[in-house]
């Protein structure tokens, strides 16, 4: 008896141990060549900090034979985007895109030959090549600017942000964010947490992170050690990932709930609900470690940051009740967007969330780089050339979509063929020679149209778009 009681015991302790979850895990990194990847890409005028585009631009490295460089990494087909089938088009989860892959590939790369072995199929070998040689071209730069002056810092960054998640148990709390997002993120898919360094001294650990598939892209001050904050916006953009994954018949749901909420301002509500979730639960993470939520702004955004504090008190309700999201609290959280936002239909900040760049230069990247840098995106669609897109011209007036027209040439020929085609456009008075800024909104939704001769006044139109902060009916046409 005793032997078959002990052999009991033995499985009733498996089946508790089996149904017990480890959670999420995550390992930190650093890796030389994905920190070059990353360099390069944001010299590039991609997402993240601007010191160090800033840094670059200022330095003795900034030569015509890099810039060069940069010109053709901008035009290169590096990546391939694609779409998962009844996904809903809106969310973060309902595409992807080939350059995820190529991040991994950087992340366990050796050197820019390996690099070039892992990512083989994923591009033309001739793009592999050249964006091979852009690399090489870029990589004095990278060496002497951000990874021989604080090399031997980062990786004592490494280990003590380690040992600071494990001690902190952050991962744990972050498995609960997944049952709040209703995500399928297994316990046996690890995040990788990869450092790469930021120029100059500063106390705070990070301000920029991204998230590419597990791969947290993690841009840091090596001699910092305020790992609450940083923990703050990772956590934020992890948030993003679990989002992404979130089922897909609760993606479903959740948007048809949105969509029959009655709001009219729905979708501007759902639009806006990616970053204000993951910034409520990247204050949910921060109050774990400190004891309290942050006293002073949560987000560089005065949209986001005023929605996640409204939303904070539900969205810390459901996590700590283990509730995931539901009806409920969707036609809460339009309710709350409304009674927040009163003139979100007009203003920027608002409407540059969801944009479509429509432009009539190829690549559209240094175009369209100003009203980046002016207006922060969480969705954003580039379509080039302006005359006969059609297809582009439908999904511009469909309304999900902050449609901003820019032509930079054939500027007669581009407005006549819009006029022709935007019923609110044919009652303006537009004069092909003039550059000049519309903005005006009417029942198919918000336009943005600008017209200019030299590219180079691009970042006043953009200027002029942030200063004036909202469409102004009485006055929709600036010109310059």
């Amino acid at each position: 008896m005793k032997y078959v009681g002990l052999s009991i015991l033995l499985v009733l302790m498996q089946v508790v141990c089996l149904g017990q979850s480890a959670g999420i895990q995550a390992t930190v990194e650093v890796n030389r060549t994905f920190s070059l990847v990353r360099f390069v890409d944001v010299v590039a005028g991609g997402k993240g900090y601007r010191g160090i585009r800033q840094q670059f631009e200022q330095s003795a490295f900034n030569t015509p034979a890099a810039q060069a460089a940069i010109r053709r990494y901008q035009q290169l087909p590096r990546e391939v985007s694609f779409e998962w089938p009844d996904y809903p088009p809106e969310r973060l989860g309902s595409s992807g895109s080939s350059w995820s892959l190529f991040i991994k590939c950087a992340a366990d790369a050796k050197d820019l030959s390996d690099l070039q072995q892992r990512a083989l199929g994923l591009m033309p070998n001739q793009t592999l090549v050249e964006l091979g040689q852009v690399y090489q071209t870029l990589s004095p730069a990278f060496e002497q600017l951000l990874w021989q002056p604080y090399l031997a810092q980062l990786m004592q960054e490494r280990q003590a942000y380690q040992a600071y998640l494990n001690q902190k148990q952050l991962l744990k709390h972050f498995t609960r964010l997944r049952t709040f997002y209703g995500s399928s993120w297994p316990d046996e898919l690890p995040y990788r947490i990869l450092l790469s360094p930021l120029p100059g001294p500063a106390t705070t650990f990070t301000n920029s992170a991204t998230v590419a598939s597990n791969i947290v892209l993690l841009d840091c001050h090596p001699a910092s050690t305020d790992f609450v904050s940083g923990s703050t916006i990772m956590f934020h953009e992890m948030s993003h990932s679990l989002s992404m994954q979130q089922r897909q018949e609760l993606q479903q749901q959740v948007e048809r709930w949105y969509h029959n909420s009655g709001s009219p301002t729905w979708r501007y509500a759902y639009s806006l609900m990616e970053e204000g979730l993951a910034t409520a639960a990247g204050e949910w993470i921060y109050k774990q470690q400190a004891g309290q939520t942050e006293s002073g702004e949560w987000y560089n955004d005065d949209y986001i940051n005023r929605y996640a504090k409204a939303l904070y008190p539900q969205v810390e309700s459901y996590i700590e009740s283990g509730r995931a999201i539901d009806s409920a609290f969707v036609r809460q959280a339009v309710a709350t967007f409304d009674a927040t936002f009163p003139q979100a239909a007009t203003e920027y900040v608002n409407l540059f969330r969801k944009v479509l760049y429509w432009t009539d230069t190829d690549p559209a990247a240094p175009i369209v780089l100003p009203f980046r840098d002016a207006f922060r995106s969480t969705y954003t669609l580039t379509s080039t050339p302006i005359l006969s897109k059609d297809k582009t011209l439908v999904t511009a007036k469909e309304g999900a979509y902050l449609p901003v027209v820019i032509i930079t040439q054939q500027h007669a020929a581009a407005l006549r063929y819009l006029q022709q085609n935007w019923p609110s456009l044919s009652k303006q008075r537009l004069r092909p020679e003039q550059d000049f800024v519309l903005s005006l909104t009417d029942k198919a939704g918000p336009l943005i149209l600008v017209n200019v001769h030299d590219r180079a006044k691009l970042s006043a139109a953009a200027q002029y778009l942030e200063k004036q902060k909202a469409i102004l009916p009485k006055q929709p046409l600036w010109v310059f």
